[in-house]
């Protein structure tokens, strides 16, 4: 089976990009010839583990304009989907369509991936409308529909997919009214990590700090600054605590995190790591902290379960439901109470400060239990479930017994056409009281 992967941003960053170039390997580990239609520009190189690339380039002549983005706020220069012109969305359509139309035309795939329900993803069940097509919810494209109606108009071939893969069900009733999906066409998924760069260490390294992480997008929808606020409390009682803050934070954003710890030496500012790095950073750290205002799923919070880490996080609904329960009995994560959320991700004002404690608590927490062996071979067990080895066999599993169910109910229908040739069998097929679907089935 050849299946083809679409995604208009760019890969390897972002919990969607990383979903994209792990879902191509993990498929490619199963044997399936895989195709790459995706965003990019000349400066990023692309390592993807496809026979077959076909990358969009942003930033030229026909497309006069940074990678679309679906959060307003990427860890690279990006354009922000509600501010873009008329004229833009139709370069970006346009540039799309030309890529899917050689695609389809020279590696011919029989099903079609694509991530995000939205613009392209419409586009793509267009140009593929004699093809499978499975859409990939990530929760921030919802997201972005929820805040401007305006794209409404544009997905009108949405509806027809054969099928949509979710990483959590929490935004399913959206899906279903917004975009006027079939409840019985949407497969809850949920997403994975890479076993060979995410594990644990071999042994146990003696060091005198104790070091917390956090890695993603700084911006306030984050919960990043709040997060920073908790420095100042827990250095109170562990002098040796040290918080490691990795992403692309601009110069605004370092100088109030700096601001807000009075420029303490224990915050360590850093620049995005890619997937490698991360992983050894992860391993030397002792918790990892997932602040979040809005998260479909938050994978890396699985990431740093595999590598043995205790994770305290805002309470992620797909997060939880993900997790077996020897990982939730023993608390492995942490979720903490989210302050009142308006407008999808923004936090009422007045309840930051009780978030803040409530963090720092659970942080505390998991401080105290780092001597504890929580990583059991149970545990361990419940880990590698959401190994991308699986979820790329659990979603081929969903596409194999869709196309079943139709190639059996096309087989089903020819039959019964059939059946209305011979008129004598059909009515006794009536005059039995027997639907002909039935009659089909008594065959098999």
């Amino acid at each position: 089976m050849k299946i083809l992967h679409v995604l208009t941003q760019l890969p390897a960053k972002t919990g969607s990009g990383v979903y994209f170039t792990n879902l191509i390997e993990s498929l490619d580990n199963l044997g399936y010839e895989n195709a790459a239609v995706f965003g990019t520009e000349n400066i990023y190189q692309n390592n993807i583990n496809a026979d077959f690339l076909k990358p969009v380039y942003y930033n030229t002549e026909s497309m006069p304009f940074n990678i679309c983005g679906m959060s307003d706020l990427m860890p690279y220069d990006s354009t922000v989907y509600s501010k873009m012109s008329e004229e833009d969305i139709d370069a970006l359509i346009d540039n799309f369509r030309k890529a899917l139309i050689e695609v389809k035309n020279e590696f011919n795939p029989d099903i079609v991936i694509s991530h995000h329900l939205f613009l392209i993803t419409d586009l793509v069940r267009e140009v593929f409308n004699d093809k499978q097509v499975v859409g990939i919810s990530h929760g921030t494209d919802i997201r972005q529909i929820k805040k401007h109606h305006k794209f409404l108009p544009r997905l009108t071939h949405i509806k027809n997919l054969d099928y949509v893969l979710t990483v959590t069900d929490k935004e399913d009733d959206a899906i279903i009214n917004l975009l006027d999906i079939n409840r019985n066409k949407i497969y809850n998924v949920g997403g994975g990590y890479n076993q060979e760069v995410f594990y644990p260490l071999e042994e146990d390294t003696d060091k005198n700090t104790i070091d917390i992480v956090y890695a993603g997008k700084i911006s306030q929808s984050k919960g990043v600054f709040e997060l920073v606020k908790t420095l100042p409390i827990l250095e109170k009682k562990y002098p040796q605590i040290r918080l490691h803050i990795v992403g692309n934070a601009d110069l605004k954003s370092c100088r109030k995190m700096k601001e807000l710890v009075n420029h303490s030496p224990r915050l360590i500012i850093c620049h995005a790591l890619d997937q490698e790095k991360l992983a050894n950073l992860l391993r030397q750290a002792d918790i990892f902290v997932l602040p979040s205002y809005f998260e479909a799923l938050g994978l890396i919070a699985i990431e740093a379960l595999a590598c043995h880490k205790l994770v305290v996080a805002s309470y992620i609904e797909g997060l939880e439901k993900l997790l077996g329960e020897e990982i939730k009995n023993k608390e492995l994560i942490k979720f903490t109470e989210l302050p009142r959320i308006y407008d999808v991700d923004k936090p009422v004002k007045e309840d930051i400060p009780g978030y803040v404690s409530r963090l720092s608590n659970n942080i505390e927490k998991q401080i105290n239990r780092l001597d504890e062996n929580l990583f059991t071979e149970e545990v361990n067990s419940e880990i590698q479930t959401l190994a991308w080895a699986n979820i790329g066999q659990k979603i081929i599993n969903v596409i194999k017994n869709k196309k079943k169910y139709w190639q059996d109910k096309n087989t089903m229908v020819s039959y019964i056409l059939s059946l209305r040739n011979d008129e004598r069998t059909w009515w006794n097929i009536q005059k039995m009281g027997t639907h002909p679907s039935n009659a089909y089935l008594m065959t098999q």
